[in-house]
C-alpha cells in the first residue's frame, strides 16, 4: 500500500501552530523603516495642506462677506490672492493706517492755524503756532 501525499500547509496554519512567545519569522530582503534608522525624521514639520483657494482667485469672491476686507483691497489695488500672499501683516497695516496718520496731522495743523485744537491737543496747537510764526518772520 502507497502512503498518501503529505499535505503542504497554509501561512495561516503555520502561524496558529506557533506559540505566543515566538515571532514570525523574518522576511529576506525586507527592511523595517524606523525612526534609529534615519528615514524619518524625529517631528514632522507643521504646514498648512493643500490650499482650498485658487492662487489667482479674486479677492472679492473670497472676501464676499467682509465689506471691509474689500474696501482695503481696493484702496491697496490688491485683486488676486496671489498680490496678497507678497504683503507682510505689518507691511499691510503700515500702508492702511499711514493715510489716516497723515489726514488727522493735516486737521491738527489746519485747526491750529485757525486757532482751534481737538480735544485735549492745545499743547501742538500752540507749539505748531510758535514755529509757523518762526518760519514766517525768517521769510
Amino acid at each position: 500500500m502507497k502512503k498518501p501525499a503529505a499535505r503542504t500547509r497554509t501561512a495561516r496554519q503555520r502561524s496558529e501552530g506557533r506559540s505566543a512567545r515566538q515571532a514570525p519569522a523574518r522576511r529576506k530582503g525586507v527592511r523595517r523603516a524606523t525612526t534609529t534608522s534615519g528615514i524619518r525624521s524625529s517631528k514632522p514639520a507643521r504646514k498648512l495642506g493643500r490650499s482650498q483657494i485658487p492662487i489667482d482667485a479674486p479677492l472679492d469672491i473670497v472676501f464676499q462677506n467682509d465689506p471691509a476686507a474689500r474696501e482695503a483691497f481696493v484702496f491697496l489695488g490688491i485683486h488676486t490672492v496671489r498680490e496678497l500672499e507678497e504683503f507682510e501683516p505689518d507691511e499691510l497695516v503700515r500702508q492702511l493706517t499711514s493715510p489716516a496718520k497723515q489726514t488727522v496731522g493735516r486737521i491738527r495743523k489746519i485747526l491750529a492755524m485757525n486757532n482751534r485744537s481737538l480735544m485735549n491737543d492745545e499743547a501742538f496747537a500752540l507749539e505748531f503756532k510758535e514755529r509757523l510764526a518762526q518760519t514766517q518772520m525768517m521769510k
